[in-house]
């Protein structure tokens, strides 16, 4: 049976938004969400609702692009009673984005040092010593409870701080401890009982290089 109740205003929102700009990556911009949260969200839906809400099609001249299913746009339309509901919420105010600054190194390959032990592999080239900041999308950490095989350069054992919750929205900010930083992670309730996350217990952090963007000048560690 259909859990419309899974349905969240910033589902209806992206749902709406990729019929706008037929491309994952442009909608997700538009909301200000990373590619790998929109994904995630169309994942969910689909496994909520027991089908595709979106589809690849392929053509030129505006044809091709991703495209909404039928259950995309009945969902979009509130053709489930509690959408309707739901999609009248205001959008909640995505996390800040985690502010980093340390060291850049350019051997054996581009990592930024911040602190004492943190080292984070990064995308971009500074000068061999330069004080760099960076923001790092709450939405693009992936947790796990374990190591498994990833593309992600950054694998960051940590420990849970405490997760904050807002009441009647389904996000959920965990705030992570790793070597003496403090990151704050974007979840939804979903996978926070799955993996049964509870303050102080043991996490990893994965971070794609290219998920780490630099920003103005550094000053120094932090």
């Amino acid at each position: 049976m259909p859990r419309a109740d899974l349905v969240t205003a910033t589902d209806v929102a992206l749902l709406r938004s990729l019929a706008r700009e037929r491309s994952v990556v442009a909608a997700s911009r538009r909301l200000g969400m990373s590619r790998d949260r929109a994904v995630y969200r169309i994942a969910r839906l689909a496994r909520a609702f027991g089908g595709p809400v979106v589809t690849a099609r392929r053509g030129g001249a505006g044809h091709g692009g991703t495209l909404l299913t039928p259950l995309g746009d009945r969902i979009v339309r509130g053709g489930f009673g509690a959408v309707e509901l739901l999609d009248a919420r205001p959008l909640a105010a995505p996390a800040p984005a985690n502010l980093l600054r340390g060291i850049f190194h350019r051997a054996p390959a581009p990592e930024v040092r911040v602190g004492r032990s943190l080292r984070l592999r990064v995308a971009f080239l500074a000068e061999e010593g330069a004080p760099v900041a960076m923001l790092l999308d709450p939405e693009a950490i992936v947790v796990a409870r374990r190591r498994f095989p990833s593309s992600a350069r950054n694998v960051l054992p940590g420990r849970v701080a405490s997760l904050r919750r807002t009441p009647g929205r389904p996000e959920v900010t965990l705030i992570v401890r790793c070597a003496g930083v403090r990151l704050r992670v974007a979840l939804t309730e979903e996978p926070v009982r799955q993996l049964a996350l509870r303050p102080g217990g043991r996490v990893f952090l994965y971070v794609k290089a290219t998920a780490l963007r630099r920003v103005g000048g550094g000053r120094g560690p932090r």
